[in-house]
């Protein structure tokens, strides 16, 4: 389970918290909460992905990031660099929903459970947030 697991949850948790190294710590929490119960919960992968997300939001929350300079155009030189930190300028859940949806390829419902929120409400931050993105990368 670990070692299948491990590099998706590593990535999930990297694009929702930037570039933060506490990425690997906060997928090696969910896995110490997660993995005991693993033969016992319904949908382990789910659950495992959804630990992640939390335990991101939390650590996005206790450290109160303000909001990232998107670069300026010109600065980056690849399109995945400037994407990236297009994405990382984005508020908590919009880039949530994105990386949810876009890399995690998850249906809207359950990227609203996940947020907690509606499915409406995923949409809409979806909407906004490739709207955001479109405006960085025409830059």
């Amino acid at each position: 389970m670990y070692r299948f697991r491990w590099a998706p949850m590593v990535r999930l948790a990297r694009l929702l918290t930037g570039t933060d190294p506490a990425a690997e710590e906060l997928v090696q929490d969910a896995f110490l909460r997660v993995g005991p119960r693993w033969d016992v919960i319904e949908n382990p992968v789910s659950y495992l992905r959804a630990a992640v997300v939390n335990g991101c939001r939390n650590h996005q929350r206790r450290r109160k990031i303000e909001r990232r300079e998107i670069p300026a155009a010109g600065v980056a030189d690849d399109d995945r660099f400037e994407l990236r930190g297009a994405l990382e300028a984005l508020p908590v859940r919009q880039r949530s929903a994105v990386v949810l949806r876009y890399y995690e390829d998850l249906p809207e419902a359950e990227i609203a459970e996940l947020l907690d929120c509606s499915v409406p409400a995923v949409k809409s931050l979806l909407h906004r947030a490739v709207q955001d993105l479109r405006k960085v990368i025409e830059r």
